[in-house]
C-alpha cells in the first residue's frame, strides 16, 4: 500500500513540474509576441480591454469613414503593430525610420505595461524636417473605454513652467520687463527677502529657482479667490523666504513660478491663460490652456489616475478650475496647471530648437532662446537655466541635452531635447507606478524616452 502511495506521489510531482514548465513556456511566447499586452483595467460595463500601441495622426479634420472626404487617403501608413500615420504635410522620413524597427511598439508597450500605466502619450519630433512620430497606450478614460489619441490633452504639471517662462520672456523681448531688474518695480510693492532687504529679486532668479523664495506652507494652502493681493500677503509675511541671499543658492520653487505668472498678469493686465494664448498658442496653432475650460476641445481631456488606476481628478473637476477676475492674483496656474497634448507641447520645443521660430512664426528672439539654455546654475544633479535643465550623460549618446519633468495629480511627464539637431521626446503618462531617479528624472518617462530615442536619436 505504501509503495502504491509513493508512486502516486511521484506522479503528482511530475505532473506539477510539467504544468509549471508549460505555463512558463506559454507566458514567454505570448510575452514575446505581445499577445498579453492589454491594459490591466477594463471598463465597468465589461467592454473588451483596449489593445495598446496604436499610433494615430494629429486630427486634420478628415473623416476616415467617409470615402468622399478629400483628405482621406493622403495619409502615409507603415508598420505592423498599429498604423504609423502622419498628415501629408509632414515629411515621411521619420515614418520610414519607424518602419525599420517594427519591434519598437512592443518595446514601448512593455515599458508602459511594466509600470502599470493607465495612459501614455509619447511624441518624437524633428523640428528641422517637421517630422512627428506619435505613440499612444491605454485609455484616457477607463470607465468609458476612451482610448488615448494623438490629440488627448493632459495636465502636464511642472512642464507648465517652460510655457510660463516663455510668456515672461516675450515681455523681455518687448522691453516691458527686464531679466535683471528688481521685480518690485512691476508689482508696486516690495518683493524682498527680509533677511537681505538690499538685494533685489529678479525675473531671472525666479526662472532659475535662485530667488530664495520657497514653497512655504502658507503658499501651499493659499487659494484665496476674494483678494487680488494674495502674492503681496504671502510675501510681506516673510515666511516664504530662506535665510540665503537671493541669487546664490538653487532651491526648486513652485511659488517662484507662481510669482512669475503673476508678474506677467500685472504687466499685461491680462490673465496668464489669455496672454499665453495670444503670444504662444494661437500663433503656433496649439490648443492648450492653463484654465482647461478655455480649451477649444474640452472633450479630449484625459482623466488623471493614481497607481491603482483610481480616479484622482475627473474631467469635470479639471473643467471647474477658475481664474481670478483680477490679473496678478492667481497662485495655482503658472507652475503646474497647463493642459496640452504631447504633440502640441513638442511644437513649443521645436520652436525653441528653431531659435524661437517655427514654420515662419517667431515667438522669441534667438538671443533670449540662447539665454534660456545657458544653464549656469549648479543644481547638484544637473545645471539649471531659465526653465530648462542641462545634463551630460548616457541618455543621448553621452552628449549634453536639455530636459524637465512634471509630477502632479497622477500625471507624470518629461521632455528631453537637443537644440542641434532640433530633436526631442515628450512623454506624458497617468496611473503609473513611478520613482524619481537620482538624476531627478522620472523612471517611467525616462525608460519610454530612451526606447524611442534609440530608434530616432
Amino acid at each position: 500500500m505504501r509503495n502504491k502511495d509513493g508512486k502516486i506521489g511521484i506522479i503528482i510531482v511530475l505532473v506539477l513540474i510539467i504544468l509549471t514548465a508549460l505555463a512558463a513556456w506559454f507566458f514567454a511566447i505570448t510575452r514575446h509576441f505581445n499577445l498579453l499586452e492589454f491594459p490591466l483595467f477594463q471598463s465597468d460595463d465589461s467592454e473588451p480591454a483596449v489593445i495598446p500601441g496604436e499610433v494615430t495622426p494629429p486630427d486634420d479634420g478628415a473623416d476616415p469613414d467617409n470615402p468622399d472626404d478629400p483628405d482621406t487617403g493622403d495619409m502615409a501608413h507603415s508598420g505592423q503593430n498599429g498604423d504609423i500615420t502622419a498628415p501629408k504635410e509632414f515629411d515621411i522620413n521619420i515614418l520610414s525610420i519607424a518602419a525599420e524597427f517594427p519591434d519598437l511598439f512592443g518595446q514601448l508597450n512593455d515599458v508602459a505595461s511594466d509600470y502599470n500605466c493607465a495612459a501614455v502619450s509619447l511624441v518624437v519630433y524633428d523640428g528641422d524636417t517637421g517630422d512627428y512620430f506619435t505613440y499612444e497606450y491605454g485609455n484616457a478614460n477607463i470607465s468609458e473605454s476612451i482610448k488615448v489619441a494623438t490629440g488627448t490633452k493632459f495636465r502636464i504639471a511642472s512642464l507648465s513652467k517652460l510655457v510660463t517662462a516663455i510668456c515672461a520672456l516675450t515681455l523681455v523681448d518687448e522691453g516691458l520687463i527686464g531679466l535683471d531688474i528688481d521685480v518690485s518695480n512691476y508689482f508696486g510693492y516690495e518683493v524682498k527677502n527680509p533677511h537681505f532687504p538690499d538685494t533685489p529679486i529678479t525675473a531671472r532668479m525666479l526662472m532659475q529657482h535662485t530667488s530664495s523664495i520657497f514653497d512655504s506652507g502658507a503658499f501651499l494652502v493659499s487659494r484665496d479667490n476674494e483678494s487680488s493681493e494674495s502674492v503681496r500677503y504671502l510675501i510681506e509675511r516673510g515666511s516664504s523666504f530662506r535665510r540665503n541671499k537671493p541669487g546664490t543658492l538653487f532651491e526648486y520653487s513652485n511659488f517662484g513660478y507662481a510669482i512669475l505668472g503673476s508678474l506677467c498678469e500685472r504687466v499685461t493686465g491680462k490673465s496668464l491663460d489669455t496672454f499665453a494664448r495670444e503670444v504662444i498658442f494661437d500663433p503656433l496653432g496649439i490648443d492648450a490652456a492653463f484654465v482647461p475650460k478655455n480649451l477649444h476641445d474640452t472633450q479630449s481631456i484625459a482623466v488623471l489616475y493614481d497607481d491603482r488606476h483610481e480616479v484622482i481628478q475627473t474631467v469635470v473637476a479639471q473643467l471647474a478650475v477658475t481664474e481670478s477676475d483680477t490679473p496678478g492674483h492667481d497662485l495655482h496656474l503658472a507652475h503646474a496647471n497647463l493642459t496640452i497634448s504631447a504633440v502640441d507641447y513638442a511644437k513649443i520645443l521645436a520652436m525653441l530648437g528653431g531659435g524661437g521660430e517655427l514654420d515662419g512664426v517667431r515667438i522669441l528672439s534667438s538671443e533670449l532662446v540662447n539665454q534660456m539654455h545657458d544653464a549656469d546654475v549648479d543644481a547638484v544633479s544637473y545645471n539649471q537655466g531659465l526653465a530648462t535643465r542641462y545634463s551630460v550623460g548616457d541618455f543621448i549618446a553621452r552628449e549634453g541635452f536639455y530636459w524637465h519633468t512634471g509630477s502632479s495629480h497622477g500625471s507624470f511627464s518629461q521632455n528631453v531635447y537637443k537644440l542641434s539637431p532640433n530633436r526631442g521626446v515628450v512623454v506624458i503618462t497617468t496611473g503609473a507606478a513611478v520613482q524619481r531617479l537620482e538624476s531627478g528624472m522620472i523612471d517611467v518617462c525616462n525608460d519610454l524616452s530612451k526606447a524611442a530615442w534609440k530608434v530616432f536619436g
